[in-house]
This record gives C-alpha cells, structure tokens and sequence, in this order.
C-alpha cells in the first residue's frame, strides 16, 4: 500500500515527514503486522520554491521552503495550477499507484484536488465550467492511468474558493474522507476548511484544541489512523 504526502506551504517533505513520525505509527499499527511491512509512504517536495526565508528554522534552512501553490491566499487565481498539478500526474505515474493521500493545509487542499480528478466522470463537470478562467480538466491527468484513490486526509485544508476551480467540488467528491481541523486555527478561516468537508459526500470531521499545526498528540491522531484502517479494510 501507497500514501502520498503532501507538505504544507514554505515546507519540503522531508520537514514533513519529520513532523508526521508519529502518525506514520499510527497508521502502521491500526493496518496490522502484515499490511503495515507493505506499506510506504511517499514524500515529494512542491515544485515552487520560495526561496531563502529570514528566520527559517534549521530544518527548513536545510531542505528550502517550497510551495504547491501561489499566491498563498485561499480565494486567489493560481496562475502555475497546471505546472503543479502536471509534476503531481509524474509521482502517479512513476511512484504510484497510490492508495490514498494525507495532506497539510495547502497539502490538504490539493489532496481534495487530486482525489476529485481521478474520480470517475470528473471531465465532464469541468467541460461544463463557465466561470471566467475556468480550470480546463488537465491534460497531465487526461492521460493518467490511475485508479481512484480509496481515501483521502485532510488536516488544516481548505477549499480552493476561487470561482475557476468549482469543478473540483460541483459534483461533491465521493471518496471517503477525513478533515482534521484546529478549534484555534487563524491562518485559514473555518469556513474555508468546513467548506471543503461539506463538499466530500463521505466525510468525517474532526477537531483538535490546536490552531494550524500538525498534532503530535496520540489522542489527536489516533482517529486518523482508525479511519484509513477501517476505511482499508472495508
């Protein structure tokens, strides 16, 4: 089994992974001895750098800042979407296929993304679209020979709110899901995280006392690794 992971904004994978261990653990032990020996979990970086950052941690210092989307806002225009959701299409297919996907805020935004286009019948909602720079279903995932994923994470995401990208969510998204958000998160507004939820039709929410941070805690992960377990298993 294969989990793709995909940092937050100004992250790398490997500052990931660094902060997710606890998780993968987790994870590993709701699966079982026998499915947890099969199972990887894949760390690609964005393909946006941010360049050096004052007063960057000396993990970030190591491994940059990278970012999937920019500008950073939730209800902006990304203008290189394609150019990031095209080098996505390249760890499918060179990496995958991938089972599911847990995310971070920008991570967990584009998680929702790439579930909802590899779902069936998702080119006929964006050949509908109207909107004023409407996102064209992407040739990268037009040609991709890859099953629906069986779940997907999110943990501080959000919808992409900006009127292009309603393809993404018009159909709600079927794969079953779980959003793991902060009761004190102030970097990305509730409605925003809750909106995204309300469009997944098979959807746990989860709160945590925390603001728009990873959860180290067992108490605040453990219902993520039960729901991929029992999701798997099903």
């Amino acid at each position: 089994m294969k989990i793709l992971m995909l940092h937050g904004s100004r992250q790398s994978g490997e500052l990931f992974r660094a902060k997710i261990q606890g998780l993968e653990k987790l994870v590993k032990q709701a699966l079982g001895p026998a499915a947890s020996k099969d199972t990887e979990f894949i760390y690609p970086t964005a393909p946006i750098s941010r360049g050096d950052e004052d007063g960057a941690s000396d993990l970030r210092g190591r491994h940059g800042s990278w970012t999937w989307l920019q500008p950073e806002t939730i209800d902006d225009f990304y203008p290189e979407i394609n150019e990031t959701l095209a080098y996505i299409a390249t760890v499918l297919k060179d990496s995958g296929p991938f089972d599911g996907i847990i995310g971070f805020s920008q991570g967990g935004a584009l998680a929702a993304m790439i579930t909802s286009l590899l779902e069936e019948n998702r080119k006929d909602g964006f050949a509908r679209a109207t909107e004023e720079n409407a996102l064209v279903y992407p040739a990268s995932f037009a040609d991709l020979d890859h099953p629906p994923l069986r779940f997907f994470v999110s943990i501080a995401g959000y919808a992409a709110l900006h009127p292009a990208y309603r393809a993404f969510y018009e159909t709600p998204i079927q794969t079953p899901s779980l959003h793991l958000l902060g009761s004190m998160d102030t970097v990305v507004d509730e409605t925003a995280s809750t909106t995204l939820s309300e469009k997944c039709e098979n959807s746990i929410v989860v709160w945590h006392p925390g603001g728009h941070t990873i959860p180290n805690g067992k108490r605040q992960l453990i219902p993520i690794a039960h729901f991929i377990g029992s999701t798997l298993k099903a």
